[in-house]
């Protein structure tokens, strides 16, 4: 009886809808082990509960029961459509549609008709259909990448399914036409979205791994260069230079900049530049607005964290991306000029372990905005850019050999000839100073220079790049400074002569910092000018705190006419002048923290009861400890003037 009913059903019309669940089935039962997220078993599924309802229907005809199972149909419809992450609404709606198919099992089984007409209350089939387009409408169900391809389908899905309903409300679920037509197109509908929904997945899956196969490559280039350092010395300025041009050309950028944190006050600094990076932040009054003057100026930039778009970005650790910058009133408008322009900018903290050593900014200036995709390859890469960072100074450890050597050690002979054998005290103040150089680095410089009895110039520079080009470079700023402090002049005339004197002498890869200290004695006033160098540290017995006096400038050796200023500072009895190179505050422990501004300033407070030469070897220590077995690759100087109680 069974098989006769399933024969006389394949050759009436209930054939084309067996057909088309059959197929479906079938197809995505050989389909299934290419799906890795399980939609194709679910699919499958759902064709078989389709194929099964309809072969209870050849056994059991009843219209209303057929219209009782397009809640069932519908509400698996929906689940399909959004499992595994269906959500509250979907499962309210699909109570709900339980609800009614208990008053509809009711009005069967007993006569009676509570609630909705039936023809009407099948219409709730459609409500979870209705519920899966709300959410992929307000962005609530946007899931796994691959399914969010057919979130455009959920609509057209809809559509049709309500056309069933309507078409079975005019037809008659029990009718030729209906099972002939309506319910084979319904079902053939459903299996050509299935099918384009796995031609979307199967184009993603290339897409996906073409991004990852990319992902690789530019992993490769950016962390190349520390494997390299193990046998060719790369520096840790080349390894940022290399981070900031790999992040930039796999991400489509025209210019990067790459900022680390420092630990006193809590500051970043610019460290690295990669193109035309044009400031995406207000711009000094002071500042011309040349090219050259602007790209000096930005080289040495430094905020406090929080400050700007950039200072944010690494205090909070929060990437952003600026498709629009023109805008956007966040970001800086600095001038007409095409090299200040900005036209799209993302950002991206560099951390490593939970802590923030910086932040990289990427800019165009013209064409496409950035997008999605590239603001998702710049975190990936600045993710592994960071680890790279941390590392560098390990895979430093074993690179500098041979030729280095050498070339250090005549560096190093060059440097003791101009520091000066012995410092005399001054008056009522002591001095003391002392440095701890870097094998192939060898780039401090300081000298206490004697005007008179009671009066002296204290230096303290700082020469970019190493070995002997860098020693020569101090030999001429000794050289100079020894020749001119003799003067009346204040200390921003000396420092302007002392840049121009080796301007367009050097190479600007050889530009240098200088901080100048003019010590009266007799009255206690210091005169103090900088060149982009590491302000001064005074520790004040009054206050029992430690003060800083900077002063914004740009090194010696980059612009010819650069004017630089000075302050005057008074100190009392008791109080301490400590002036240093970055090679202190920027220290490195092996986990990649820098000693900073803010240890160092806890280390001038809990010293200075002792004397100036002591006190120096002090802070040095306190340094070596931070620091312990992890090879250091810039000079440490520190110069220490104490006033007698």
């Amino acid at each position: 009886m069974f098989l006769d009913s399933i024969m006389t059903a394949l050759n009436g019309p209930s054939l084309a809808k067996f057909a088309v669940a059959t197929l479906a089935l079938v197809l995505f039962l050989s389909l299934r082990g290419k799906d890795a997220e399980g939609l194709l078993s679910r699919l499958a599924f759902f064709f078989a509960a389709l194929l099964a309802r309809d072969l209870a229907f050849v056994l059991l005809p009843s219209p209303d029961l057929y219209r009782l199972s397009d809640l069932v149909v519908f509400c698996l419809l929906a689940w399909l459509v959004t499992a595994p992450r269906g959500g509250w609404a979907l499962w309210a709606s699909i109570a709900a549609n339980a609800a009614v198919m208990a008053l509809m099992l009711v009005k069967l089984a007993f006569g009676i008709a509570p609630g909705l007409p039936t023809e009407l209350a099948r219409y709730f089939a459609v409500a979870p259909i209705i519920v899966v387009i709300v959410r992929y409408a307000s962005g609530e169900g946007e899931v796994e990448p691959a399914r969010r391809a057919v979130s455009g389908m959920v609509l057209p899905i809809a559509i049709v399914s309500f056309c069933y309903l309507v078409g079975g409300s005019i037809l008659g679920a029990g009718s030729f036409w209906f099972h002939a037509f309506i319910v084979p197109l319904l079902y053939g509908f459903i299996l050509w979205i299935a099918v384009r929904f796995m031609g979307i997945a199967e184009g993603r899956l290339v897409s996906a791994v073409s991004y990852y196969e990319e992902s690789v490559d530019s992993l490769y280039e950016l962390l190349l260069p520390s494997g390299q350092g193990s046998t060719g010395g790369v520096a840790m300025q080349e390894s940022l230079d290399n981070m900031a041009r790999v992040i930039s050309e796999r991400t489509g950028a025209e210019s990067a900049a790459i900022l680390l944190v420092e630990e006193f006050d809590e500051a970043i600094t610019v460290r690295s530049i990669h193109g035309r990076f044009a400031p995406p932040f207000k711009l000094p009054d002071t500042i011309p607005r040349t090219e050259e003057r602007v790209n000096s100026f930005l080289r040495h930039a430094r905020f406090r964290l929080g400050e700007g778009l950039l200072g944010e970005a690494a205090k909070a650790g929060n990437p952003f991306l600026i498709a629009e910058a023109a805008l956007d009133s966040r970001v800086a408008r600095n001038g007409d000029e095409d090299w200040l322009q900005i036209s799209s900018l993302m950002a991206v903290p560099l951390v490593v372990r939970d802590r923030i050593i910086g932040v990289i900014a990427l800019e165009r200036s013209s064409g496409e905005s950035f997008s999605e995709s590239d603001f998702d390859r710049a975190k990936l890469l600045s993710n592994f850019g960071s680890i790279a960072i941390a590392n560098s100074f390990s895979f430093l450890e074993a690179a500098e050999r041979s030729d280095i050597e050498r070339e250090a050690a005549i560096a190093e002979g060059i440097q003791k000839t101009i520091v000066p054998a012995k410092i005399q005290p001054l008056g009522a103040y002591s001095i003391g100073a002392l440095t701890v150089p870097a094998r192939g680095v060898c780039s401090d410089y300081y000298d206490v220079i004697r005007l008179r009895q009671d009066k002296a110039v204290l230096a303290v520079g700082d020469v970019a790049g190493k070995g002997v080009a860098a020693g020569l470079v101090m030999v001429m700023v000794s050289s100079i400074l020894r020749l001119i402090t003799n003067s009346t002049k204040d200390m921003a005339t000396l420092m302007a002569w002392v840049n121009r004197g080796i301007a367009g002498q050097v190479d600007l890869d050889h530009f240098a910092t200088l901080g100048l200290v003019c010590v009266d004695a007799a009255s206690g006033v210091l005169e103090f000018s900088n060149a982009a160098h590491q302000p001064l540290l005074i520790y004040r017995v009054d206050s029992d705190a430690v003060e800083t006096v900077d002063i914004k400038s740009i090194p010696i050796g980059v612009e010819r006419t650069t004017a630089y200023q000075d302050k005057r500072v008074r100190i009392a009895p008791g109080d301490v002048l400590v002036m240093h190179t970055d090679g202190l505050v920027e220290a490195m422990n092996d986990q990649g923290k820098q000693f900073g501004r803010k240890n160092l300033a806890q280390s001038v407070h809990r010293h200075h009861g002792l004397p100036a030469k002591e006190m120096a070897e002090a802070i040095l220590a306190d340094v070596q400890e931070f620091s312990g077995r992890t090879r250091q690759h810039d000079d440490q100087t520190i110069l220490v003037m104490k006033s007698k109680p």
